[in-house]
C-alpha cells in the first residue's frame, strides 16, 4: 500500500467528521478528545512511511511516487512523492497537528468547526509538499488559504476582520502571479514535448528553458513565494494575521505555512531555474539581509510579546534566503535546515505566548512583569524556548545558523559579516523581553489576578517539542543527512559554483 496516498487525505476525512460531530454532540470534551485521536491517525502513518523510506536512495529520485491522470484533456496529473526535501516537512506538520489539538483544549467556540478547519488546514499543507504537478500544487496551495482565513475571522481578537482579509489579498494576490508563472512554464513546456503537462518530473526532465524566459518565471515565482515566506518587504500581512490569530492558527502560520514559500523556492524556482537562481542571487542575499536586520530591530521596539515573535519569524526567514542565495552546499543546506528548527521552535514561542496570554489576559511586555514569580513552569519553558531561538549551542537553533554562515563566509565574507549582526539583534530583543516581563518583582495586579501556572495538555507539546529541539541540537545528523539527500541533485544544477 502506498501510504502517502492515505496521508494525503486522512486529514480530509477528519475534517468532515469534526463538522458533522460539531453539529451532533454537545460535549465540548468528547469533541476535543475526538479530534485528539483523529490527529493521532495521520502522525501514525507518517512514522510508518518513515519506517519505510530509503534513506539511502539518490537525491532526486522520488519514493511512495503515484501518477494517474487526473483532466487529461489538460495535462493534470495526480502525481505525488517524497523526496529528503518534503519528508521533513511532511513529518513537521503530522507532529505539530496533534499538539495544536492540544494546546487548544481550552478552545470553547464551535470546536467541531474549529477542529475541521485544523485539519483541513492540514490536508492542504500535506498536499502542498508531496504535490509533484503544477496544477495539484497550486490547488492545495489555495486549500490552505481557506482554513486560515476561517480561523482568524472565527477565534481571533478584535481586529480579526481587518487581520484576515489582509491575509487573504496578500496571499492570493501573490499565488496569482505565481500561478501566471507556472502557465508560462506550461505553454513552454507544451511547445517542446508536443503535449500538455503539469507534471513536475517530466518538465525538469524534458524542457529546456532560455534564459530571458528563465528569467521572468524566476521572478514571478520569487514574488508569490518570497510573499509567503515572507520577506521585507513583502511582510506586512504576517504581523497582524498573528496578533489576531488563535494560538493553534499562530503555530500553523508560523511552524509549517511560512516554510510553504521556503519549500516552493527550493523545490521549484532554484530546482527548475538553476541558472535564474545564480543570475539573482546577490539581490536575493541582499533582500535576505534587509530582512534579517529590519524585522529584528521591528521586533525590539516591540511592546506586544505576539507581534515581537512574529516579527522574529520574518528575520530567521531572512536567514533562509540568504542561505539560499549563497549559493554554497553547506549554507544551502543550513538554510533548508533553518525552515524545520523554525518549524519547532516557533511552534513553541506562540504556545508560550498564548498561554500567558490565556493565563494573565494582556501579552503586552509593558503590563506584565515578574511573571516568573507566579508562573515558574510556564516561565522556565518560555527561557529554554527564547534561548533556542537566539540560536544557543546545543539547541537545533544553532545549527542552521552555523551552517549557513560557515558556508556563507566562504563565499562572501562582507555579506555574511552583515548578516551576523542580526545575531546580536536576535539576543537583545529576546533578552530584553525577558528581562521586563518575566524577571524582576511581581506587580500587585499580576498577583491579585491569581493566574494559574502551564496545564497537562498545554505542558504535553512543548515538552515533546522541547526534547526535539534538544536531542537535534546536540545530535542534528539525522535531520542534516535527509536534507543533504533532498538537495544535492538542485546543488547539482545549480553548477560549478560550489
Amino acid at each position: 500500500m502506498n501510504w502517502l496516498n492515505v496521508l494525503l487525505f486522512l486529514p480530509l476525512l477528519a475534517a468532515i467528521v469534526m463538522f458533522l460531530a460539531g453539529r451532533l454532540v454537545k460535549n465540548d470534551n468528547v469533541l476535543r478528545g475526538l479530534a485528539l485521536a483523529l490527529s493521532l491517525l495521520p502522525l501514525a502513518v507518517n512514522l510508518l512511511i518513515m519506517a519505510g523510506y530509503a534513506y539511502n536512495a539518490a537525491s532526486g529520485e522520488f519514493q511512495y511516487y503515484t501518477t494517474l491522470d487526473w483532466i487529461a484533456a489538460f495535462g493534470i496529473t495526480y502525481t505525488v512523492g517524497l523526496d529528503g526535501l518534503s519528508l521533513p516537512l511532511v513529518f513537521l506538520t503530522s507532529l505539530l497537528t496533534p499538539l495544536v489539538v492540544l494546546v487548544s483544549f481550552d478552545e470553547h467556540k464551535k470546536l467541531g468547526a474549529y477542529f475541521g478547519l485544523l485539519f483541513l488546514l492540514e490536508c492542504g499543507l500535506f498536499g502542498v509538499f508531496a504535490a509533484l504537478d503544477f496544477f495539484l500544487f497550486y490547488l492545495f496551495w489555495e486549500v490552505v488559504l481557506i482554513p486560515m482565513y476561517f480561523l482568524i475571522l472565527g477565534w481571533g481578537g478584535p481586529r480579526r476582520r481587518y487581520a484576515a482579509i489582509k491575509f487573504f489579498v496578500y496571499t492570493h494576490m501573490a499565488s496569482l502571479v505565481m500561478l501566471v508563472g507556472f502557465f508560462a512554464i506550461f505553454f513552454n513546456a507544451e511547445t517542446q514535448l508536443g503535449y500538455y503537462t503539469f507534471n513536475m518530473c517530466e518538465i525538469m526532465a524534458g524542457v529546456q528553458f532560455a534564459p530571458g524566459l528563465q528569467y521572468l518565471i524566476f521572478l514571478a515565482l520569487f514574488f508569490g513565494f518570497a510573499v509567503k515566506m515572507p520577506t521585507v518587504p513583502f511582510h506586512t500581512w504576517l504581523p497582524d494575521a498573528h496578533v489576531e490569530a488563535p494560538t493553534g492558527g499562530s503555530v500553523f502560520l508560523a511552524a509549517v505555512m511560512l516554510k510553504m514559500g521556503g519549500y516552493g523556492l527550493v523545490r521549484i524556482a532554484f530546482g527548475m531555474f538553476p541558472a535564474a537562481a545564480v543570475h539573482y542571487a546577490i539581490p536575493m542575499a541582499v533582500l535576505g539581509i534587509i530582512s534579517m536586520l529590519w524585522a529584528a530591530l521591528l521586533a525590539l521596539a516591540q511592546d506586544d510579546l505576539k507581534k515581537m515573535i512574529a516579527y522574529s519569524s520574518v528575520s530567521h526567514m531572512g536567514l533562509m534566503l540568504f542561505g539560499l542565495a549563497m549559493l554554497q552546499e553547506r549554507a544551502f543546506n543550513g538554510a533548508v535546515v533553518q525552515m524545520f528548527a523554525h518549524g519547532l521552535i516557533s511552534a513553541m514561542l506562540f504556545m508560550c505566548c498564548g498561554i500567558l496570554q490565556h493565563s494573565v489576559g494582556t501579552r503586552r511586555i509593558g503590563d506584565l512583569g515578574g511573571v516568573a514569580n507566579v508562573l515558574p513552569r510556564l516561565s522556565a519553558l518560555t527561557v529554554f524556548t527564547f534561548f533556542a531561538s537566539i540560536g544557543l549551542p546545543g539547541l537545533l537553533g544553532f545549527i542552521p545558523e552555523m551552517m549557513v554562515f560557515l558556508g556563507a563566509f566562504s563565499v562572501h565574507k562582507v555579506l555574511t559579516v552583515i548578516a551576523m549582526l542580526s545575531m546580536i539583534l536576535t539576543a537583545a530583543y529576546y533578552l530584553w523581553a525577558l528581562e521586563r516581563a518575566y524577571f524582576g518583582s511581581a506587580s500587585r495586579d499580576l498577583i491579585e489576578k491569581q493566574p494559574y501556572d502551564i496545564r497537562w495538555f498545554q505542558t504535553a507539546p512543548l515538552l515533546v517539542l522541547g526534547v526535539l529541539v534538544l536531542l537535534l541540537g546536540i545530535y542534528p545528523a539525522p535531520l542534516t543527512d535527509i536534507v543533504s539527500q533532498g538537495t544535492a541533485y538542485i546543488i547539482n544544477a545549480l553548477g560549478g559554483v560550489f
